[in-house]
């Protein structure tokens, strides 16, 4: 009697497990038929069963139904399971766990690029709708997906860089920036941007160091050219930077913001000559340069400042000289008012220049105009 118990039991062991096999082929029949909820139904028995849980083909199946899965267009099977590409890639994954994985590897292996082409797309969609969260995110999985198979896809990682950037994710983003300086990536942009948020730190010498890198590397790069213009501007490096605004120049003749920002530069160094040679080279490209307008102006004004200044030291015996000082200070002042009256014209409601046209006004005895600016700055 006991003898017989147990061969039931047997018996019984067998059957299960045989019963486990038959489901595996019955989800690998209903993927060839493309009855994707009816393989998926088979198949998920079998991932915890002794008798099939530790054979590649049970994973293998598993992650070739997840990835059809991913890739049908038909509603019904697309709305079977959650992120079913990541399931699929797990399931591979574990097949190559396994002892006969070699006899999946090359099917294995396809499918991987297969996902991971899943995700890229998945992030080029998620980013051209400014979903720049989620796109680093699939960019990020891409990138993960690729080195599972020993191929480093450093196009993928710049690209969740980016996206992380965009999506306001900084240290993600920095994260992926310094991984990819180290891997030696060819786009002169990681220097840009990296440098950019270590400024934003704090971290000025950090900043300084890898846009160091980032020229020596692209010595002809402009926007290399530009952030190292930048850091020196905000360090007021003024020489330095003037030295490599002379070069942006050269590479970028019809950029507006670069010959403003010579302009600045020379204006900080009390270069007017060359100060309002580039203010004009600024507006002659770009218009309605209000920047550049404005300060052209008060360069101007400035100017009839200081003579005035002058001329108020002089002894009152020296009628005669005080009156060429003052024309020359009033010659000034017309040479700002066009300047100043456009810059209004463009931003009517900047304070610094009402208030600058309110004192050329009053200097001129231009009483209503005065009173139209007095109006503008007390509503």
């Amino acid at each position: 009697m006991k003898k017989l118990t147990f061969l039931v039991l047997i018996l019984l062991a067998f059957v299960a497990a045989q019963g486990q096999t038959n489901k595996r082929t019955s989800a690998y029949n209903y993927l060839r038929n493309n009855k994707l909820d009816k393989a998926l139904e088979y198949i998920e028995p079998t991932i915890t069963h002794e008798k099939t849980m530790n054979d590649a083909k049970t994973w293998y199946y598993r992650g070739t139904i997840y990835l059809q899965i991913a890739l049908s267009d038909k509603p019904e099977f697309q709305n079977l399971v959650e992120n079913p590409l990541a399931i699929s890639f797990e399931s591979f994954k574990k097949a190559l766990l396994m002892e006969d994985a070699n006899d999946y590897k090359v099917e294995i292996y396809t499918n991987i690029n297969v996902i991971a082409d899943g995700f890229f797309r998945k992030g080029v969609e998620a980013y051209t709708t400014d979903n720049f969260n989620k796109a680093s995110e699939m960019f990020f999985r891409t990138a993960a997906v690729k080195e599972e198979i020993g191929v480093i896809d450093t196009t993928s990682f710049f690209n969740a860089a980016l996206s992380a950037q965009e999506g306001g994710n900084v240290q993600a983003a920095k994260a992926a920036y310094v991984k990819l300086a180290e891997m030696n990536y060819d786009k002169p942009l990681v220097y840009v941007s990296l440098a950019n948020i270590l400024m934003e730190e704090g971290k000025t010498d950090e900043a300084f160091k890898t846009i160091i890198i980032g020229r020596e590397k692209y010595p002809t790069d402009f926007s290399v050219l530009i952030t190292e213009t930048n850091f020196y501007l905000k360090t007021d490096q003024t020489e330095k930077a003037l030295a490599n605004l002379q070069e942006a120049k050269l590479n970028d003749p019809t950029n507006p913001t670069i010959f403003y920002a010579i302009g600045v530069n020379y204006d900080k160094v009390n270069n007017v000559t060359e100060a309002i040679s580039a203010y004009k080279k600024a507006i002659e490209l770009k218009p309605d340069y209000f920047d550049a307008i404005y300060n052209l102006g008060a360069i101007y004004v400035n100017e009839a400042a200081t003579i005035m200044e002058e001329a108020n030291k002089l002894p009152l015996d020296k009628v005669k000289e005080y009156d060429a000082l003052k024309a020359k200070a009033d010659l000034a002042l017309d040479n700002a008012l066009p300047y100043l009256e456009q810059a209004h014209a463009i931003e009517a409601t900047d304070k610094n220049t009402i208030i600058s046209l309110k004192e050329i006004y009053a200097r001129k005895g231009k009483l209503d105009k005065v009173k139209e600016m007095d109006a503008k700055l007390n509503p």
